[in-house]
This record gives C-alpha cells, structure tokens and sequence, in this order.
C-alpha cells in the first residue's frame, strides 16, 4: 500500500505566480486622486437603463465620486496619498 505524500507548502505554480516569503514587497506608489471621476463611464456613452440617461449618469456619477472619496481616504490613512502634488495644483486659503 503507496503512502500519500503530504505537500509541503505552496504548490510551485502559486509560488512563481506570488512568489516567496523571501520576495522584496514592490515599493508603494502614492496615488492621485482624479478630479473627474465620471470621464470614462461618460466617454462610453449613456447608461443602458430605463430612466432618463441625464437622470441615470447623475446618479452614477454620485456613486464614482463617492468611490474616489473613500479610496482618497483609504490612501491617506495608509500614507499612500501624493500630498506633494496637491501642495503644488490646489491654491492655498486666502489669508495663509
């Protein structure tokens, strides 16, 4: 009778594919938040949906700005936010 033999540990596929404990982590890119969050669901054209295509791409551009919030927010809680690029785009409040 042939014994099973037990794995051990990752198969080599998955190791290739996600690498090794030994694996340096890539560098973390800080991100930018886009100032129009809708353009590319706009340049596809109007949603395919029952109500007035005005109505409906004013609700879903609700639904991406709300993403680009909570994303925008993630990245700062983590330190992910390019704070550098803001400093130099958004002007500063009168009297500062």
């Amino acid at each position: 009778m042939s014994r099973r033999r037990r794995s051990n540990g990752i198969p080599p596929a998955d190791r290739r594919f996600w690498g090794t404990d030994e694996t340096e982590p890539a560098p973390a890119t800080k991100i930018r938040p886009t100032p129009d969050p809708g353009a590319l669901p706009r340049s596809l054209g109007n949603p395919p949906l029952a109500v007035s295509p005005a109505t409906a791409r004013r609700h879903l551009d609700a639904v991406y700005e709300e993403a680009v919030r909570a994303a925008t927010a993630l990245a700062a809680a983590n330190g992910l936010l390019d704070t550098e690029y803001w400093e130099e785009t958004v002007p500063a409040e009168p009297g500062q």
